[in-house]
């Protein structure tokens, strides 16, 4: 029988492993959103859970690490993009199972690219998600109305449950777009 004191460390071992897969697993789901616009809309309730999964790891994954005192790896490092890669795949669903069209899909994501690799700014990139993340909800309310009520009871709870961190992304993000303005 191993030493308490090893099996202690190794437990915690293990367990700074848990936020970087939480993070990986918002890029599988977003493999698994993009992959239902395949099916089409008889999907949207499946792309709705997927979507509150991996919104709810994201509120998991840096308070984990914070909690374990976890340094940053380059999972943690690319979590922004792990969640532009859910933004995008419900784009792509959305757009493959003709709830919004091609032409205004690949308009707006032409302009964000533009601006985004122009700006270079971590904003302007939440700025042009945001509607997109929005998107969803908005299509669920008029096609699944179960599900847009499910997603709206999950994103107060989110909201409830974590405030603060809300609260400190909403004004990393204001302050960054001042620093956009003043340039």
């Amino acid at each position: 029988m191993p030493e308490p004191c090893a099996y202690n460390q190794s437990r915690v071992s293990e367990m700074k492993r848990v936020p970087d897969l939480l993070t990986l697993s918002r890029g599988v789901i977003a493999v698994a959103v993009f992959s239902l616009g395949f099916l089409g809309k008889p999907a949207l309730e499946a792309v709705i859970l997927l979507t509150m999964i991996g919104w709810t790891t994201d509120i998991f994954d840096g308070r984990l690490a914070r909690k374990l005192n976890k340094p940053p790896t380059w999972v943690g490092e690319q979590e922004f993009t792990f969640d532009m890669m859910m933004v995008f795949s419900a784009l792509c669903y959305l757009t493959m199972s003709d709830f919004v069209p091609l032409l205004p899909a690949l308009v707006y994501v032409m302009v964000a690219a533009a601006c985004i690799a122009y700006s270079r700014s971590k904003s302007v990139t939440m700025s042009f998600a945001f509607p997109v993340v929005a998107l969803p909800l908005v299509v669920a309310y008029y096609e699944a109305p179960r599900a847009a009520l499910l997603y709206g009871i999950w994103i107060v709870a989110a909201l409830l449950l974590d405030w603060s961190r809300f609260k400190g992304v909403v004004l990393e993000f204001i302050g960054n777009a001042r620093r956009i303005g003043r340039h």
